[in-house]
């Protein structure tokens, strides 16, 4: 597949060259120099490390102001320009978008690939080509205030169809009390709900990219959804509006089905309630299933650019199973089979319950992978606007939005000059 057709054809393809490499083993005395752009707090700490222990190979990190598109940008003018960096955090979102400017590591990162979980190195490995190796991943649990359950008679519910009975039964019993929310700010999630479904919005084919919005997985979604927000059983306070942990505090928002960055957000943002609260598997679509799905996330990308990838992904792979380091900078690794201890602080906030434990296992359980397109900035947009105003009442349901949606992606894939057709 060409890197042309997947990040599209108006965009800027670089010549596709591989610097020669030295003969010889790199040497305390003539060390490579690895340059690293990132934007996670105190990653410096972890990279000195490396430097310390290995004089061979030298890393330059680069902090970042964070993944946004301010970020996302000054890469691809940088990579344009022949300026890049060697490696690169990246966005899971953002991983077709920065192909063209990438190299091809399939046959360097292949020793590591047992290292990950099969959903997190799908996200760096695009029709069979692997650019760069996963650093950390979003799979999804649900946390519960376990206390104000046990205080409104609730069961944690094993699949979405409970869900929706116990959101009845706690507003109905205790208006103004909410099960959940369903946010504008937050519509990533729909699309975490609809790959655990077995839903796929977008992927890529012979020739083209394949648009598939309404598939009866996204139609069983939306439906499940627009349901609770008619019914106002479920919140509209924005995730990141600080009301929504005053919220969480107050027992008016009683679960957050979410990815494993909620837990210290959660512990983080809602002290008052240390103690009370528990997690659990995420409620799941076909009974007895055990299928969780991701949500964020990052990866470590090698650029076109780099001389030294062997040197790049040596480094990339001790840094991302440094499974303690990682966590200590509150990401939750993309490791397969390690074993990930649950923070002491995070461990006492959810009642003792082993939180990280069970978000290996859900991560391990991510059954499909995600593709988001190199349109997606624009959708997003478009989602996030269209779930505000359903939210307040002012427009069609989620199925008509889904319709609007799957448009607008093919729409958008034709402006960029890239082939795109719906699923039949």
């Amino acid at each position: 597949m060409k890197k042309q057709f997947l990040a599209g054809a108006t965009a800027l393809v670089l010549a596709s060259t591989l610097a020669a490499c030295g003969s010889s083993e790199p040497s305390a005395d003539d060390p490579v120099t690895i340059n690293y752009w990132g934007w996670v707090p105190g990653m410096q700490e972890l990279v000195d490390e490396w430097n310390e222990e290995h004089p061979e190979i030298q890393v330059n990190y680069s902090p970042q102001s964070a993944g946004d598109d301010a970020t996302f940008n000054k890469i691809t003018t940088a990579a344009r320009a022949g300026d890049g960096p060697d490696l690169v955090q990246a966005d899971v979102k953002w991983v077709t978008s920065l192909i063209q400017y990438s190299k091809d590591v399939t046959d360097e990162a292949g020793e590591y690939e047992a290292n990950y979980t099969e959903g997190a190195w799908g996200n760096v490995t695009i029709d069979g080509v692997t650019y760069g190796l996963p650093q950390d991943s979003g799979p999804m649990v649900m946390y519960y205030n376990a206390e104000k359950f046990d205080e409104y008679g609730l069961e944690v519910p094993t699949t979405w169809d409970e869900f929706n009975e116990q959101a009845e039964k706690v507003t109905t019993e205790n208006p103004g009390t909410y099960l959940a929310g369903f946010s504008a700010d937050d519509s990533e999630n729909l699309q975490s709900y609809v790959q655990q479904a077995g839903g796929q919005w977008w992927s890529i084919g012979e020739d083209s990219w394949t648009v598939d919005m309404l598939s009866p997985e996204s139609v069983k979604v939306a439906e499940f959804w627009q349901d609770l927000i008619e019914n106002e059983y479920v919140s509209d306070t924005l995730r990141w509006d600080p009301t929504f942990y005053n919220e969480l505090n107050n027992g008016t928002i009683l679960s957050v089905v979410g990815a494993a960055w909620q837990a210290p957000l959660i512990a983080d943002n809602a002290g008052d309630t240390s103690g009370d609260w528990a997690v659990a598997p995420a409620p799941q679509w076909e009974e007895g299933a055990q299928v969780s799905a991701n949500n964020g996330g990052s990866q470590l990308l090698v650029l076109e650019d780099a001389e030294h990838p062997e040197e790049a992904l040596e480094f990339a792979n001790w840094l991302n199973t440094n499974v303690d380091g990682l966590l200590d900078l509150g990401l939750f690794p993309a490791t397969s089979g390690a074993e990930i201890a649950t923070p002491d602080h995070i461990e006492e906030f959810f009642g003792g319950d082993d939180v990280y434990g069970l978000l290996a296992e859900a991560s391990d359980n991510i059954e499909t992978q995600w593709l988001f397109p190199p349109t997606y900035s624009d959708l997003s947009l478009e989602m996030s606007d269209g779930i505000a105003k359903i939210t307040s009442g002012s427009s069609d349901g989620l199925p008509e939005l889904l319709e609007q949606l799957q448009q607008s992606s093919l729409d958008s894939f034709e402006q960029a000059g890239i082939n795109a057709v719906p699923a039949e």
